[in-house]
């Protein structure tokens, strides 16, 4: 029987220990209590391209302005294609997470781990994780996606985003082969202003269009033929 009791009260020693080293982890995590960060808006990687879908039906149009108009249409629906076919991933996969509650990993970090499959039947993996930086007033993002039997855990992209969600920052990385830099995302929301702006610049490495950009702003304060706009610059051609 003492030997027992004295087995009995080792287990209990460790269990206490146990549940006392755990308490003070929590209280050595400030972050341990707290929510997740909200998962960044859609809008910090998307465009509108609606307003290029027709051309104006006002009836005094000159020849020269047509020019201007066809030549921009064109630009744009270059640069659509390519967002459209790079974008469609990671932004379906960044949708799904709304839909999952994360997990916390200690030290200020949350993962969203899920699965989300596309329109053809293609279900791929998802890692999202969001680190939070203080220091900055940020969080941190990145985003792992897996496709089982052909590729596993490849980076697609990362980011920043600011507290108060006035802007982000984003990069993204080429196709599941092409693992290198691509697509640089950059969203601002100058609330002073009234302003959104989202721009998409070309980082392909030895790209002869690296640093080209495509430009997106919308406000309120102008007129309402005027409240958005397109800046699209070639570094071969100035548009």
């Amino acid at each position: 029987m003492k030997t027992l009791k004295s087995v009995l009260f080792i287990c209990i020693f460790f269990l206490s220990l146990q549940s006392c080293q755990k308490d003070n982890s929590d209280v050595n995590d400030p972050y341990a209590d707290q929510e997740a960060p909200a998962l960044p808006d859609i809008a910090s990687f998307a465009i509108s391209f609606e307003d290029f879908s027709q051309v104006s039906s006002r009836r005094e149009v000159s020849p020269r302005t047509i020019d201007h108009f066809s030549h921009a249409v064109a630009n744009v629906v270059t640069w659509n294609l390519l967002l459209t076919v790079n974008l469609v991933i990671p932004i379906a996969v960044l949708d799904e997470a709304f839909h999952h509650d994360p997990v916390y990993q200690g030290n200020g970090i949350w993962l969203w781990t899920y699965d989300v499959t596309d329109d053809q039947g293609v279900t791929y993996q998802a890692e999202f994780s969001a680190q939070l930086v203080p220091s900055q007033d940020e969080v941190k993002w990145d985003m792992y996606i897996s496709l089982v039997g052909n590729f596993d855990r490849v980076h697609w992209f990362t980011g920043v985003t600011a507290f108060d969600e006035s802007y982000s920052h984003w990069t993204l990385n080429h196709q599941p082969g092409q693992p290198e830099s691509f697509m640089k995302i950059d969203y601002d929301n100058d609330l002073s202003q009234d302003l959104e702006t989202i721009r998409f610049t070309n980082i392909i490495p030895n790209s002869d269009r690296q640093g080209s950009y495509i430009e997106y702003r919308e406000t309120t304060r102008s007129t309402p033929e005027y409240d958005r706009g397109y800046d699209i610059y070639d570094v071969k051609t100035i548009i």
